[in-house]
């Protein structure tokens, strides 16, 4: 079990409604999710752009543990963060150390049918947008 101490992330003023995924681009312009919340017409947007190192979605059954494991089962938030998590210590190791730990953020977006982990050097821009302009 990873000892993961989680924080709530709160990059943008958020309704505490379920998340449904939209879709999730990762192409030459870097990683880009799109959620969309429920009974809201707004898309809402992440841009990790390059700073991704590493991201897995996974759907609700093959999650269950791990949701567990997080302590965000039943959670009413979404959005959460670890500065230390098992994942970024698995990744430095995976990469000789050529990636270092402690540049990492281990951000995890829970949504209706799964769960996110992305590992990024940065925070993403977080942005909302019309769902038709999309």
């Amino acid at each position: 079990m990873d000892n993961i101490v989680l924080f709530k992330w709160e990059p943008i003023e958020i309704i505490q409604n379920d998340f449904y995924f939209i879709s999730l681009m990762d192409n030459k312009d870097g990683l880009k999710l799109i959620f969309q919340q429920e009974q809201n017409d707004f898309a809402l947007n992440f841009d990790f752009g390059y700073h991704c190192i590493f991201y897995q979605n996974q759907n609700e059954n093959s999650s269950l543990k791990i949701i567990d494991d997080y302590g965000i089962n039943g959670a009413k938030w979404s959005l959460y963060y670890a500065k230390e998590s098992k994942l970024i210590d698995e990744i430095s190791q995976n990469s000789y150390g050529i990636i270092d730990k402690n540049e990492l953020c281990h951000f995890i977006i829970l949504h209706a049918d799964g769960l996110l982990n992305i590992l990024s050097s940065e925070d993403p821009k977080v942005s909302w947008q019309v769902l038709d302009k999309i």
